[in-house]
Protein backbone atom coordinates (compact mmCIF):
# COMPACT_ATOMS: atom_id res chain seq x y z
CA UNK A 1 0.00 0.00 0.00
CA UNK A 2 1.39 3.71 -0.97
CA UNK A 3 1.72 5.15 2.34
CA UNK A 4 1.67 8.36 0.15
CA UNK A 5 -1.84 7.91 -1.47
CA UNK A 6 -4.40 10.33 -0.73
CA UNK A 7 -6.76 9.43 2.29
CA UNK A 8 -10.14 7.79 1.41
CA UNK A 9 -13.33 9.68 1.11
CA UNK A 10 -15.00 10.09 4.34
CA UNK A 11 -17.72 7.22 4.46
CA UNK A 12 -20.24 10.39 4.39
CA UNK A 13 -18.98 11.17 1.15
CA UNK A 14 -18.46 7.56 -0.48
CA UNK A 15 -22.02 6.70 0.02
CA UNK A 16 -23.33 10.28 -2.24
CA UNK A 17 -23.51 12.23 1.57
CA UNK A 18 -26.52 12.55 3.80
CA UNK A 19 -29.54 11.18 1.67
CA UNK A 20 -31.85 11.03 4.62
CA UNK A 21 -31.02 14.90 5.19
CA UNK A 22 -32.21 15.33 1.09
CA UNK A 23 -35.94 14.08 1.87
CA UNK A 24 -38.13 16.70 2.12
CA UNK A 25 -39.58 18.11 5.54
CA UNK A 26 -43.18 16.34 5.21
CA UNK A 27 -41.32 13.01 4.49
CA UNK A 28 -38.61 13.30 7.72
CA UNK A 29 -41.80 14.41 9.44
CA UNK A 30 -43.66 11.41 8.82
CA UNK A 31 -40.97 9.63 9.94
CA UNK A 32 -40.28 10.92 13.32
CA UNK A 33 -43.97 10.96 13.51
CA UNK A 34 -43.60 7.18 14.76
CA UNK A 35 -41.41 8.36 17.21
CA UNK A 36 -42.47 9.77 20.85
CA UNK A 37 -42.36 13.68 20.89
CA UNK A 38 -39.27 14.01 22.82
CA UNK A 39 -37.00 11.65 20.75
CA UNK A 40 -38.95 13.50 17.49
CA UNK A 41 -37.68 16.70 19.09
CA UNK A 42 -34.47 15.78 19.26
CA UNK A 43 -33.69 15.09 15.94
CA UNK A 44 -33.73 19.06 15.74
CA UNK A 45 -30.25 18.94 17.19
CA UNK A 46 -28.38 16.74 14.52
CA UNK A 47 -27.98 19.75 12.56
CA UNK A 48 -29.02 22.91 11.03
CA UNK A 49 -30.99 20.77 8.34
CA UNK A 50 -33.38 19.20 10.63
CA UNK A 51 -33.79 22.72 13.07
CA UNK A 52 -37.37 23.06 11.97
CA UNK A 53 -38.11 19.73 11.00
CA UNK A 54 -40.39 18.57 14.21
CA UNK A 55 -42.67 21.22 12.64
CA UNK A 56 -43.58 18.61 9.78
CA UNK A 57 -44.06 16.10 12.61
CA UNK A 58 -48.36 14.67 12.57
CA UNK A 59 -48.44 13.15 15.41
CA UNK A 60 -48.07 14.35 18.73
CA UNK A 61 -47.14 11.49 21.58
CA UNK A 62 -46.19 12.24 25.35
CA UNK A 63 -46.33 10.41 28.22
CA UNK A 64 -45.57 11.54 31.95
CA UNK A 65 -42.72 9.82 33.58
CA UNK A 66 -41.28 9.38 37.03
CA UNK A 67 -38.73 12.20 36.12
CA UNK A 68 -41.55 14.67 35.12
CA UNK A 69 -43.96 14.03 37.96
CA UNK A 70 -42.60 16.93 40.72
CA UNK A 71 -44.27 14.82 43.76
CA UNK A 72 -42.05 11.36 42.63
CA UNK A 73 -38.75 13.38 41.47
CA UNK A 74 -38.69 15.23 44.72
CA UNK A 75 -39.52 18.96 43.48
CA UNK A 76 -42.81 20.06 44.99
CA UNK A 77 -42.70 23.70 44.54
CA UNK A 78 -45.69 25.47 43.18
CA UNK A 79 -45.34 26.55 39.66
CA UNK A 80 -45.58 30.06 40.66
CA UNK A 81 -42.42 29.78 42.17
CA UNK A 82 -40.42 27.31 40.01
CA UNK A 83 -37.83 29.64 38.68
CA UNK A 84 -36.23 30.16 42.01
CA UNK A 85 -35.23 25.93 41.59
CA UNK A 86 -32.95 26.04 38.65
CA UNK A 87 -32.88 22.36 38.76
CA UNK A 88 -37.06 22.04 39.21
CA UNK A 89 -38.26 19.88 36.10
CA UNK A 90 -40.97 21.91 33.97
CA UNK A 91 -44.66 20.89 34.82
CA UNK A 92 -45.74 18.16 32.12
CA UNK A 93 -48.53 19.99 30.95
CA UNK A 94 -45.99 22.70 29.77
CA UNK A 95 -44.15 20.36 28.17
CA UNK A 96 -47.00 18.96 26.29
CA UNK A 97 -48.16 22.61 25.49
CA UNK A 98 -44.39 23.43 24.21
CA UNK A 99 -44.44 20.65 22.01
CA UNK A 100 -47.38 21.73 20.11
CA UNK A 101 -46.49 25.01 19.70
CA UNK A 102 -42.97 23.62 18.61
CA UNK A 103 -45.07 22.45 15.18
CA UNK A 104 -44.75 26.28 14.36
CA UNK A 105 -41.42 27.12 14.29
CA UNK A 106 -40.71 27.03 10.16
CA UNK A 107 -41.31 31.00 9.21
CA UNK A 108 -43.96 31.77 6.53
CA UNK A 109 -45.40 27.79 6.52
CA UNK A 110 -47.82 26.77 8.21
CA UNK A 111 -47.27 23.37 10.07
CA UNK A 112 -48.53 20.02 8.89
CA UNK A 113 -52.01 19.16 9.97
CA UNK A 114 -52.51 17.18 13.04
CA UNK A 115 -53.70 13.22 12.53
CA UNK A 116 -53.58 12.13 16.57
CA UNK A 117 -52.60 13.48 19.53
CA UNK A 118 -51.43 11.09 22.55
CA UNK A 119 -51.26 12.43 26.05
CA UNK A 120 -50.78 9.85 28.88
CA UNK A 121 -50.50 11.88 32.35
CA UNK A 122 -49.33 10.61 35.76
CA UNK A 123 -51.75 12.45 37.75
CA UNK A 124 -54.17 15.40 36.78
CA UNK A 125 -54.34 18.66 39.17
CA UNK A 126 -56.85 21.81 38.44
CA UNK A 127 -53.60 23.96 37.73
CA UNK A 128 -53.39 21.25 34.41
CA UNK A 129 -57.20 22.42 33.80
CA UNK A 130 -56.34 25.31 31.32
CA UNK A 131 -53.63 23.19 29.72
CA UNK A 132 -55.91 20.10 28.72
CA UNK A 133 -58.56 22.48 27.01
CA UNK A 134 -56.59 24.29 24.91
CA UNK A 135 -54.53 20.61 24.01
CA UNK A 136 -58.17 19.75 22.61
CA UNK A 137 -58.95 23.03 21.18
CA UNK A 138 -55.61 22.90 19.07
CA UNK A 139 -56.66 19.47 17.86
CA UNK A 140 -59.74 19.97 16.53
CA UNK A 141 -58.53 23.54 14.67
CA UNK A 142 -55.64 21.48 13.60
CA UNK A 143 -56.94 18.18 12.93
CA UNK A 144 -56.36 16.80 9.22
CA UNK A 145 -59.22 16.81 7.39
CA UNK A 146 -58.24 13.80 4.78
CA UNK A 147 -56.29 11.62 7.10
CA UNK A 148 -59.24 12.49 10.12
CA UNK A 149 -58.00 13.15 13.84
CA UNK A 150 -57.12 10.57 16.81
CA UNK A 151 -57.28 12.07 20.61
CA UNK A 152 -55.68 10.02 23.56
CA UNK A 153 -56.19 11.83 26.61
CA UNK A 154 -55.39 9.72 29.80
CA UNK A 155 -55.50 12.09 32.74
CA UNK A 156 -53.97 9.77 35.18
CA UNK A 157 -53.38 5.81 35.75
CA UNK A 158 -55.40 4.57 38.34
CA UNK A 159 -55.77 0.46 38.31
CA UNK A 160 -58.42 -0.84 35.85
CA UNK A 161 -59.68 -3.16 39.37
CA UNK A 162 -58.50 -3.44 42.97
CA UNK A 163 -60.33 -6.79 42.84
CA UNK A 164 -57.46 -9.27 43.32
CA UNK A 165 -57.95 -13.14 42.25
CA UNK A 166 -57.98 -15.35 45.18
CA UNK A 167 -59.10 -18.85 45.77
CA UNK A 168 -61.91 -19.87 48.17
CA UNK A 169 -61.16 -22.79 51.10
CA UNK A 170 -64.78 -23.58 50.82
CA UNK A 171 -65.54 -21.71 53.94
CA UNK A 172 -68.11 -18.94 54.46
CA UNK A 173 -68.34 -18.98 50.72
CA UNK A 174 -71.82 -17.39 51.34
CA UNK A 175 -70.38 -14.69 53.34
CA UNK A 176 -67.56 -13.84 51.18
CA UNK A 177 -70.51 -13.00 48.35
CA UNK A 178 -72.25 -10.80 51.03
CA UNK A 179 -68.73 -9.11 51.77
CA UNK A 180 -68.58 -8.90 47.94
CA UNK A 181 -71.75 -7.40 47.17
CA UNK A 182 -70.86 -4.86 50.10
CA UNK A 183 -67.51 -3.68 48.90
CA UNK A 184 -69.06 -3.01 45.32
CA UNK A 185 -71.36 -1.04 46.69
CA UNK A 186 -68.81 0.80 49.20
CA UNK A 187 -66.48 1.36 46.34
CA UNK A 188 -68.48 2.80 43.78
CA UNK A 189 -70.45 5.62 46.18
CA UNK A 190 -66.75 6.36 47.07
CA UNK A 191 -65.55 6.99 43.50
CA UNK A 192 -68.94 8.94 42.66
CA UNK A 193 -69.06 11.24 45.99
CA UNK A 194 -65.65 13.14 45.54
CA UNK A 195 -66.30 16.18 47.44
CA UNK A 196 -64.63 19.76 45.90
CA UNK A 197 -63.07 20.56 49.14
CA UNK A 198 -60.87 17.46 49.11
CA UNK A 199 -59.84 18.06 45.68
CA UNK A 200 -58.45 21.20 46.53
CA UNK A 201 -56.74 19.70 49.55
CA UNK A 202 -55.24 17.34 46.86
CA UNK A 203 -53.92 20.12 44.72
CA UNK A 204 -52.77 22.08 47.64
CA UNK A 205 -50.26 18.51 48.56
CA UNK A 206 -49.42 18.32 45.03
CA UNK A 207 -47.89 22.16 44.30
CA UNK A 208 -47.06 22.38 48.05
CA UNK A 209 -43.28 23.72 48.61
CA UNK A 210 -42.70 21.42 51.26
CA UNK A 211 -39.33 19.32 51.39
CA UNK A 212 -38.63 16.75 49.38
CA UNK A 213 -41.14 13.64 49.55
CA UNK A 214 -42.02 10.07 47.51
CA UNK A 215 -45.81 11.18 47.53
CA UNK A 216 -48.66 8.38 46.33
CA UNK A 217 -49.23 8.38 42.68
CA UNK A 218 -51.64 5.52 40.52
CA UNK A 219 -50.39 2.54 39.65
CA UNK A 220 -50.04 2.29 35.57
CA UNK A 221 -53.08 0.59 34.26
CA UNK A 222 -52.90 -3.49 33.10
CA UNK A 223 -55.46 -3.30 30.17
CA UNK A 224 -55.25 -4.43 26.67
CA UNK A 225 -53.00 -1.36 25.76
CA UNK A 226 -51.65 -2.89 28.10
CA UNK A 227 -48.66 -4.57 28.75
CA UNK A 228 -46.66 -2.65 30.63
CA UNK A 229 -47.00 -3.91 34.16
CA UNK A 230 -45.34 -2.52 36.90
CA UNK A 231 -43.37 -5.35 38.94
CA UNK A 232 -43.78 -5.02 43.18
CA UNK A 233 -40.23 -3.30 43.52
CA UNK A 234 -41.63 -0.11 41.27
CA UNK A 235 -44.18 0.10 43.36
CA UNK A 236 -42.72 0.20 46.44
CA UNK A 237 -39.85 2.69 45.41
CA UNK A 238 -42.14 5.11 43.52
CA UNK A 239 -45.11 4.64 45.99
CA UNK A 240 -47.78 3.52 43.40
CA UNK A 241 -51.53 2.66 45.35
CA UNK A 242 -53.68 0.94 43.03
CA UNK A 243 -56.90 2.37 44.95
CA UNK A 244 -58.04 4.96 43.20
CA UNK A 245 -58.07 8.49 45.27
CA UNK A 246 -61.87 10.03 45.01
CA UNK A 247 -60.27 13.61 46.30
CA UNK A 248 -58.64 13.84 43.10
CA UNK A 249 -59.97 16.16 41.25
CA UNK A 250 -61.76 15.78 37.55
CA UNK A 251 -61.03 17.56 34.43
CA UNK A 252 -64.32 18.43 32.36
CA UNK A 253 -63.67 17.58 28.55
CA UNK A 254 -65.06 20.46 26.82
CA UNK A 255 -68.17 20.56 24.13
CA UNK A 256 -66.78 21.33 21.13
CA UNK A 257 -64.82 17.77 21.00
CA UNK A 258 -67.88 16.15 20.53
CA UNK A 259 -68.93 17.89 17.05
CA UNK A 260 -65.52 16.96 15.43
CA UNK A 261 -66.61 15.60 12.23
CA UNK A 262 -62.83 14.68 11.23
CA UNK A 263 -62.23 12.80 14.61
CA UNK A 264 -61.92 8.96 14.21
CA UNK A 265 -60.56 7.60 17.81
CA UNK A 266 -61.08 8.99 20.31
CA UNK A 267 -60.31 7.71 24.03
CA UNK A 268 -60.37 9.28 26.93
CA UNK A 269 -59.45 8.50 30.31
CA UNK A 270 -59.83 9.49 33.87
CA UNK A 271 -62.34 12.77 33.28
CA UNK A 272 -65.46 13.80 32.40
CA UNK A 273 -67.19 15.03 29.64
CA UNK A 274 -69.62 17.95 29.13
CA UNK A 275 -72.01 16.71 26.30
CA UNK A 276 -73.57 18.99 23.98
CA UNK A 277 -77.40 19.17 23.63
CA UNK A 278 -76.26 16.89 20.04
CA UNK A 279 -73.59 14.34 20.28
CA UNK A 280 -72.46 14.37 16.14
CA UNK A 281 -69.14 12.30 15.40
CA UNK A 282 -69.60 10.92 11.91
CA UNK A 283 -66.17 9.52 11.91
CA UNK A 284 -65.57 8.11 15.24
CA UNK A 285 -64.63 4.06 14.44
CA UNK A 286 -62.79 3.63 17.61
CA UNK A 287 -64.08 4.90 21.57
CA UNK A 288 -62.11 3.96 24.68
CA UNK A 289 -63.69 5.50 28.01
CA UNK A 290 -61.74 4.21 31.05
CA UNK A 291 -62.25 5.99 34.36
CA UNK A 292 -65.04 8.58 33.18
CA UNK A 293 -67.15 10.02 35.76
CA UNK A 294 -70.37 11.56 35.14
CA UNK A 295 -73.95 10.04 34.06
CA UNK A 296 -74.39 6.72 32.91
CA UNK A 297 -76.71 8.44 30.53
CA UNK A 298 -73.84 10.59 29.27
CA UNK A 299 -72.12 7.69 27.94
CA UNK A 300 -75.39 5.88 26.04
CA UNK A 301 -75.29 9.51 24.47
CA UNK A 302 -71.79 9.43 23.59
CA UNK A 303 -72.02 5.79 22.29
CA UNK A 304 -74.94 6.58 20.20
CA UNK A 305 -73.67 9.46 18.54
CA UNK A 306 -71.12 7.49 16.57
CA UNK A 307 -72.89 5.65 13.76
CA UNK A 308 -69.85 4.37 12.63
CA UNK A 309 -68.60 2.83 15.86
CA UNK A 310 -66.43 -0.33 14.68
CA UNK A 311 -64.38 -0.68 18.32
CA UNK A 312 -66.01 0.20 21.49
CA UNK A 313 -64.09 -0.36 24.84
CA UNK A 314 -65.50 0.33 28.81
CA UNK A 315 -63.28 0.20 31.37
CA UNK A 316 -63.98 0.65 34.94
CA UNK A 317 -67.13 3.01 34.23
CA UNK A 318 -68.74 2.74 37.92
CA UNK A 319 -71.84 4.91 36.54
CA UNK A 320 -72.85 2.36 33.61
CA UNK A 321 -75.50 0.35 34.26
CA UNK A 322 -76.79 -0.84 30.41
CA UNK A 323 -75.17 0.21 27.08
CA UNK A 324 -77.02 0.10 23.90
CA UNK A 325 -75.24 0.15 20.16
CA UNK A 326 -77.88 -0.52 17.82
CA UNK A 327 -79.81 1.31 15.08
CA UNK A 328 -76.64 1.53 12.94
CA UNK A 329 -73.42 1.13 14.45
CA UNK A 330 -72.10 -3.22 13.91
CA UNK A 331 -69.26 -3.26 16.31
CA UNK A 332 -66.45 -5.46 14.94
CA UNK A 333 -65.11 -5.27 18.45
CA UNK A 334 -66.54 -5.05 22.05
CA UNK A 335 -64.82 -5.18 25.40
CA UNK A 336 -66.15 -4.76 28.93
CA UNK A 337 -63.63 -4.40 31.78
CA UNK A 338 -64.37 -3.96 35.17
CA UNK A 339 -67.42 -2.11 34.70
CA UNK A 340 -69.31 -3.56 38.24
CA UNK A 341 -72.79 -2.12 37.56
CA UNK A 342 -72.97 -2.86 34.53
CA UNK A 343 -76.53 -4.92 34.36
CA UNK A 344 -77.31 -4.93 30.67
CA UNK A 345 -75.76 -4.97 27.37
CA UNK A 346 -77.51 -4.92 23.75
CA UNK A 347 -75.36 -4.97 20.69
CA UNK A 348 -75.90 -5.42 17.02
CA UNK A 349 -73.44 -8.47 16.57
CA UNK A 350 -74.04 -9.04 12.91
CA UNK A 351 -70.13 -8.05 12.68
CA UNK A 352 -68.86 -8.61 15.51
CA UNK A 353 -66.11 -10.72 15.72
CA UNK A 354 -64.23 -9.92 18.94
CA UNK A 355 -65.79 -10.02 22.58
CA UNK A 356 -63.57 -9.05 25.76
CA UNK A 357 -65.16 -8.90 29.25
CA UNK A 358 -63.38 -8.40 32.67
CA UNK A 359 -65.57 -8.51 35.42
CA UNK A 360 -68.00 -10.71 38.00
CA UNK A 361 -70.05 -13.90 36.68
CA UNK A 362 -72.84 -12.20 35.22
CA UNK A 363 -76.03 -12.22 37.53
CA UNK A 364 -78.81 -11.93 34.85
CA UNK A 365 -79.72 -13.96 32.09
CA UNK A 366 -79.98 -10.93 29.72
CA UNK A 367 -76.72 -9.34 30.66
CA UNK A 368 -75.43 -9.78 26.99
CA UNK A 369 -78.15 -9.43 24.55
CA UNK A 370 -76.85 -10.12 20.75
CA UNK A 371 -78.95 -9.16 17.83
CA UNK A 372 -78.13 -10.24 14.47
CA UNK A 373 -80.50 -7.92 12.69
CA UNK A 374 -81.81 -9.20 9.22
CA UNK A 375 -78.63 -11.08 8.66
CA UNK A 376 -79.20 -14.68 7.27
CA UNK A 377 -77.99 -17.42 9.64
CA UNK A 378 -76.34 -19.17 7.58
CA UNK A 379 -73.62 -16.53 6.77
CA UNK A 380 -73.78 -14.29 9.67
CA UNK A 381 -70.27 -13.83 10.81
CA UNK A 382 -70.18 -15.09 14.81
CA UNK A 383 -67.69 -13.97 17.54
CA UNK A 384 -64.90 -15.78 16.53
CA UNK A 385 -62.58 -14.92 19.56
CA UNK A 386 -64.00 -14.41 23.23
CA UNK A 387 -61.94 -13.21 26.43
CA UNK A 388 -63.50 -13.92 29.64
CA UNK A 389 -61.80 -12.91 32.83
CA UNK A 390 -63.38 -13.77 35.72
CA UNK A 391 -61.63 -11.30 38.23
CA UNK A 392 -61.92 -11.26 42.07
CA UNK A 393 -62.58 -13.90 44.85
CA UNK A 394 -63.09 -17.27 43.13
CA UNK A 395 -66.53 -18.60 41.65
CA UNK A 396 -67.67 -21.59 43.30
CA UNK A 397 -71.26 -21.77 44.32
CA UNK A 398 -73.90 -23.31 42.09
CA UNK A 399 -75.48 -19.82 40.94
CA UNK A 400 -72.36 -18.40 39.83
CA UNK A 401 -70.67 -21.46 38.06
CA UNK A 402 -74.52 -22.06 36.36
CA UNK A 403 -74.05 -18.33 35.32
CA UNK A 404 -70.61 -18.53 34.27
CA UNK A 405 -71.96 -21.70 32.08
CA UNK A 406 -74.66 -19.94 30.59
CA UNK A 407 -72.73 -16.90 29.47
CA UNK A 408 -69.94 -19.42 27.47
CA UNK A 409 -72.50 -20.71 26.09
CA UNK A 410 -73.31 -17.53 24.18
CA UNK A 411 -70.06 -17.72 22.43
CA UNK A 412 -70.29 -21.65 21.87
CA UNK A 413 -71.03 -22.17 18.04
CA UNK A 414 -68.95 -20.02 16.81
CA UNK A 415 -65.84 -19.39 18.74
CA UNK A 416 -62.23 -20.40 16.83
CA UNK A 417 -60.18 -18.69 19.95
CA UNK A 418 -61.38 -18.86 23.64
CA UNK A 419 -59.20 -17.09 26.38
CA UNK A 420 -61.09 -18.27 30.05
CA UNK A 421 -59.15 -16.60 32.85
CA UNK A 422 -60.20 -16.75 36.86
CA UNK A 423 -58.74 -17.39 40.46
CA UNK A 424 -58.35 -20.61 39.51
CA UNK A 425 -57.50 -22.65 36.50
CA UNK A 426 -60.60 -23.72 34.01
CA UNK A 427 -63.34 -21.38 36.53
CA UNK A 428 -64.22 -24.45 38.57
CA UNK A 429 -65.00 -26.48 35.32
CA UNK A 430 -64.58 -29.96 37.60
CA UNK A 431 -67.92 -28.74 39.47
CA UNK A 432 -71.17 -30.41 39.18
CA UNK A 433 -72.67 -27.18 38.22
CA UNK A 434 -70.45 -27.38 35.08
CA UNK A 435 -70.35 -30.69 34.21
CA UNK A 436 -72.03 -29.93 30.56
CA UNK A 437 -69.66 -27.58 29.87
CA UNK A 438 -70.40 -25.57 26.16
CA UNK A 439 -69.38 -27.39 23.43
CA UNK A 440 -67.13 -25.28 20.81
CA UNK A 441 -66.99 -27.04 17.95
CA UNK A 442 -65.30 -24.76 16.21
CA UNK A 443 -62.75 -23.57 18.63
CA UNK A 444 -58.67 -24.06 17.52
CA UNK A 445 -57.02 -21.89 20.13
CA UNK A 446 -57.72 -21.88 24.25
CA UNK A 447 -55.90 -20.29 26.51
CA UNK A 448 -56.41 -21.22 30.44
CA UNK A 449 -55.57 -18.75 32.85
CA UNK A 450 -55.32 -19.37 36.85
CA UNK A 451 -53.82 -20.84 39.57
CA UNK A 452 -53.12 -24.61 40.33
CA UNK A 453 -52.98 -25.19 44.27
CA UNK A 454 -50.24 -28.19 44.61
CA UNK A 455 -53.17 -30.46 47.08
CA UNK A 456 -55.42 -30.02 43.82
CA UNK A 457 -53.82 -32.01 41.40
CA UNK A 458 -56.18 -34.97 40.62
CA UNK A 459 -58.96 -32.11 40.46
CA UNK A 460 -56.72 -29.76 37.90
CA UNK A 461 -56.68 -32.98 35.17
CA UNK A 462 -60.14 -33.46 35.35
CA UNK A 463 -61.15 -29.89 34.82
CA UNK A 464 -58.61 -29.57 32.03
CA UNK A 465 -60.09 -32.89 30.60
CA UNK A 466 -63.70 -31.64 31.18
CA UNK A 467 -63.06 -28.51 28.70
CA UNK A 468 -61.31 -30.58 26.16
CA UNK A 469 -63.79 -32.85 25.73
CA UNK A 470 -65.99 -29.57 24.83
CA UNK A 471 -63.23 -28.65 22.05
CA UNK A 472 -63.17 -31.82 19.29
CA UNK A 473 -61.39 -29.12 16.62
CA UNK A 474 -58.48 -27.77 19.10
CA UNK A 475 -55.68 -27.75 17.84
CA UNK A 476 -53.56 -24.84 19.65
CA UNK A 477 -53.63 -25.23 24.42
CA UNK A 478 -51.71 -22.62 26.31
CA UNK A 479 -51.95 -22.76 30.20
CA UNK A 480 -50.44 -20.07 32.11
CA UNK A 481 -50.11 -20.37 35.96
CA UNK A 482 -50.80 -17.47 38.36
CA UNK A 483 -48.91 -17.57 41.37
CA UNK A 484 -50.20 -19.08 44.56
CA UNK A 485 -48.92 -19.54 48.00
CA UNK A 486 -47.11 -16.05 48.01
CA UNK A 487 -48.17 -15.40 51.86
CA UNK A 488 -50.35 -13.20 51.22
CA UNK A 489 -53.95 -15.38 52.29
CA UNK A 490 -53.08 -16.70 48.10
CA UNK A 491 -54.34 -13.14 47.01
CA UNK A 492 -52.66 -10.94 44.78
CA UNK A 493 -53.07 -8.41 41.78
CA UNK A 494 -52.55 -8.18 37.99
CA UNK A 495 -48.69 -6.35 39.02
CA UNK A 496 -47.46 -9.74 40.74
CA UNK A 497 -48.30 -12.07 37.97
CA UNK A 498 -44.94 -11.50 36.36
CA UNK A 499 -43.00 -11.30 39.21
CA UNK A 500 -43.77 -13.60 42.19
CA UNK A 501 -43.04 -16.98 40.34
CA UNK A 502 -40.87 -18.97 41.95
CA UNK A 503 -39.86 -23.23 41.13
CA UNK A 504 -41.44 -25.54 43.31
CA UNK A 505 -40.11 -28.62 41.81
CA UNK A 506 -39.91 -31.84 43.97
CA UNK A 507 -38.18 -34.53 42.03
CA UNK A 508 -39.30 -36.90 44.73
CA UNK A 509 -43.18 -36.20 44.57
CA UNK A 510 -45.56 -38.89 43.36
CA UNK A 511 -47.29 -37.10 40.94
CA UNK A 512 -50.92 -37.71 40.37
CA UNK A 513 -52.43 -40.61 38.56
CA UNK A 514 -54.95 -39.85 35.88
CA UNK A 515 -58.19 -41.89 35.77
CA UNK A 516 -57.80 -44.80 32.98
CA UNK A 517 -61.00 -43.83 31.83
CA UNK A 518 -59.77 -40.01 30.74
CA UNK A 519 -59.87 -40.04 26.88
CA UNK A 520 -59.54 -36.96 25.16
CA UNK A 521 -60.45 -37.15 21.64
CA UNK A 522 -58.65 -33.87 20.67
CA UNK A 523 -55.57 -34.36 22.19
CA UNK A 524 -54.97 -37.97 20.18
CA UNK A 525 -55.74 -36.72 16.97
CA UNK A 526 -56.11 -32.62 16.52
CA UNK A 527 -53.81 -30.99 19.11
CA UNK A 528 -50.50 -29.97 17.74
CA UNK A 529 -48.68 -27.44 20.11
CA UNK A 530 -49.16 -27.14 23.58
CA UNK A 531 -47.90 -23.59 25.61
CA UNK A 532 -46.89 -23.71 29.63
CA UNK A 533 -46.23 -20.33 30.84
CA UNK A 534 -45.06 -19.52 34.47
CA UNK A 535 -44.61 -22.66 34.98
CA UNK A 536 -43.61 -23.85 38.55
CA UNK A 537 -43.22 -26.99 38.83
CA UNK A 538 -45.28 -27.62 41.50
CA UNK A 539 -47.07 -31.09 41.88
CA UNK A 540 -50.50 -29.88 39.88
CA UNK A 541 -48.45 -28.44 37.31
CA UNK A 542 -46.37 -31.56 36.46
CA UNK A 543 -49.49 -34.21 36.88
CA UNK A 544 -51.16 -31.76 34.65
CA UNK A 545 -48.32 -31.13 32.31
CA UNK A 546 -47.79 -35.05 32.19
CA UNK A 547 -51.00 -35.69 31.61
CA UNK A 548 -51.45 -33.40 28.20
CA UNK A 549 -48.03 -34.53 27.26
CA UNK A 550 -48.44 -38.49 27.66
CA UNK A 551 -51.41 -38.44 25.87
CA UNK A 552 -50.79 -36.20 22.84
CA UNK A 553 -49.32 -38.24 19.87
CA UNK A 554 -49.62 -35.70 17.43
CA UNK A 555 -48.67 -32.70 18.98
CA UNK A 556 -45.47 -31.02 16.50
CA UNK A 557 -44.21 -28.31 19.22
CA UNK A 558 -43.96 -27.23 22.76
CA UNK A 559 -43.00 -24.14 24.16
CA UNK A 560 -42.86 -23.60 27.97
CA UNK A 561 -41.85 -20.66 29.62
CA UNK A 562 -40.59 -21.60 33.49
CA UNK A 563 -40.04 -19.59 36.71
CA UNK A 564 -37.04 -17.84 37.29
CA UNK A 565 -34.62 -20.41 39.49
CA UNK A 566 -31.59 -22.33 39.80
CA UNK A 567 -30.28 -23.41 36.58
CA UNK A 568 -29.98 -27.37 37.34
CA UNK A 569 -33.44 -27.00 38.12
CA UNK A 570 -34.79 -25.19 35.31
CA UNK A 571 -32.78 -28.28 33.30
CA UNK A 572 -34.23 -31.21 35.42
CA UNK A 573 -38.03 -29.41 34.40
CA UNK A 574 -37.02 -29.22 31.13
CA UNK A 575 -35.78 -32.72 30.66
CA UNK A 576 -38.52 -34.05 32.42
CA UNK A 577 -41.24 -32.26 30.36
CA UNK A 578 -39.36 -33.58 26.98
CA UNK A 579 -39.17 -37.22 28.46
CA UNK A 580 -43.59 -36.85 28.80
CA UNK A 581 -43.61 -36.06 25.03
CA UNK A 582 -45.33 -39.03 22.80
CA UNK A 583 -43.67 -37.23 19.66
CA UNK A 584 -40.45 -37.01 20.19
CA UNK A 585 -39.61 -35.27 17.16
CA UNK A 586 -41.75 -32.63 18.10
CA UNK A 587 -40.19 -29.06 17.98
CA UNK A 588 -39.53 -27.64 21.97
CA UNK A 589 -38.90 -24.14 23.01
CA UNK A 590 -37.85 -23.36 26.97
CA UNK A 591 -37.20 -19.90 27.94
Amino acid sequence: MDRHAPPPPPLEMAAGGDRLSKLEDEVLGHILSFLPAREAARASSLSSRWRHVFAAVHTVSMAETDADHPAIRGYVSPSYRRGLDPLAPPVFSAVVTTALLSRHRRLHRRPVPLRALRVDMMGYVRADSAAVDQWVSYAVQQAAADHGLEIDLRLGRPAICDRAYSLRDGENIAEDDDDDDDDDNAEDEQHDNAADDDDEKQEARDRSPSPARRAPSHSPSSSDYDDDVASSDDKKVRGYTPVFRPWRPVHTIPSMLFSCAVLRSLTLGSCGFALPATVALPSVETLVLSHVKGPASDVQRLVSGCPRLADLTLEACGAVTAVTILGGARLRRLAIRCCHRLAAVAVDASELHTFEYRGAVPRSRDFLTLHHGDADARRRRGIACCHVDICGKEATSEEELTGLRRFLQLFADDATHLHLQSARLGAGADKDALASFPTFPNLRHLELWGSLPDDDAAAAVTTVTTILNSTPGLEALSLVFHPHGNGDGDSYSQNELRDAHQLRYNPHAVLAAAAGAMVVPCLRSTVREINLVHYQGGMAQRSLAKFLLCNAPAIAELFCVSAEGPLFMLEQLKQELRGWLMNKSAKTCFR
